[in-house]
């Protein structure tokens, strides 16, 4: 094993902080907070999941992920067995991703989706504290109604399917 120092426990702890807002901020809608999670040069590379393309401008992506998460009523973004490969200002992160997405229909019956996969990370250590430089997410699999984070049921299957 790796003997670590101080500093290695500390921004470890720093960037498993950010992964953590990143979570609370897309549960809670908080979009401030979510914000505070990206530097400035930004790419979120969703594109393995769901179709479009590599957003590179922060702001744009949090409206992206305003927009998708304001027909959902409740989300629950579990990010676990966080990896961190850090050398200087820099981290090549990793985490499991877990996301729950639930709708209430007028008649109280709800409808669900579920996304597993992985997280991967470009951290950089900014003057605020580190931040999202690059991620992307690797889909493993599904279950439910996609059609509530707006992808259609045949085409999200195709896309997990062909990325798994």
């Amino acid at each position: 094993m790796t003997e670590l120092d101080i500093q290695t426990l500390l921004d470890r702890a720093a960037i498993s902080d950010v992964i953590h807002d990143y979570a609370a901020g897309l549960d809670m809608k908080d979009w401030k907070l979510l914000r505070t999670c990206f530097a400035d040069d930004f790419e979120a590379d969703f594109t393995a999941a769901l179709p479009g393309d590599v957003c590179r401008d922060p702001d744009e992506w949090v409206d992206i992920l305003r927009s998708v998460l304001s027909k959902i009523e409740g989300t629950q973004h579990i990010i676990t067995n966080h990896v961190h490969d850090i050398s200087g200002d820099r981290s090549k992160s990793s985490a499991y991703i877990q996301s729950q997405h639930v709708r209430r229909a007028a008649d109280g019956s709800e409808e669900h989706f579920i996304f597993a996969g992985f997280y991967d990370y470009d951290m950089v250590r900014t003057p605020q504290g580190w931040k999202f430089g690059r991620y992307a997410i690797r889909p493993c699999w599904t279950s439910g109604n996609p059609a509530l984070i707006g992808l259609p049921e045949a085409e999200a299957a195709a896309e997990i399917k062909k990325s798994a």
